[in-house]
């Protein structure tokens, strides 16, 4: 009984500790004329309150695309299902976006996951960042061995300078220090 016991034990420890082994890749750091994509996954978003983010990433010398899922409105998503997906895929596959920023988090990107194919991403990975039900991608990232950023969002307006310079940092590959008091 013991020996069946230390094998089960044995058995959880290595399966449940595999994926923390994983070599992550990490998508390219981003440079100055790159361009990073704005993308709605879940709740509907409009194009005005997006100006703040667009104006720190043209700060940090990037260009931006903004997605036709913003705008979109179904229910209180950013589209159906499907157009979410495809926008979300279109910035996949596009070769020239570096970075998928998330407009906001909410309810609706689980609904859309199944729909995205992954195979270009894995040849050019590039950053997906977001946080709350974007969480799904990074997970599904996660499970594929690549990177991704959980941090703030372009409609986080009340996000901290100190937030802010976070995810530049993050982005362009810079020491991240933290302080904790």
């Amino acid at each position: 009984m013991n020996r069946i016991a230390l094998f089960l034990l044995f058995f959880l420890y290595y399966t449940t500790n595999l994926q923390a082994q994983k070599k992550m890749t990490i998508p390219p750091y981003l440079q100055k004329g790159d361009t990073i994509a704005i993308a709605a996954t879940a709740r509907k978003n409009i194009d005005d309150n997006l100006e703040p983010a667009i104006s720190w990433l043209k700060s940090w010398g990037l260009e931006v695309v903004v997605g036709s899922s913003i705008g979109l409105e179904y229910h209180q998503l950013a589209g159906t299902d499907k157009q979410r997906a495809a926008d979300f895929q279109a910035q996949l596959d596009n070769p020239n976006v570096k970075a998928i920023w998330c407009v906001r988090g909410g309810y609706g990107t689980v609904r859309m996951v199944d729909l995205l194919d992954f195979t270009k991403f894995k040849q050019n990975p590039k950053w997906i960042i977001g946080f709350s039900d974007v969480t799904v991608l990074h997970s599904h990232l996660n499970t594929m061995g690549f990177a991704s950023i959980h941090g703030i969002m372009p409609v986080s307006s009340k996000a901290s300078a100190e937030a802010k310079e976070t995810l530049r940092k993050s982005l362009f590959g810079e020491n991240l220090e933290y302080n904790i008091p």
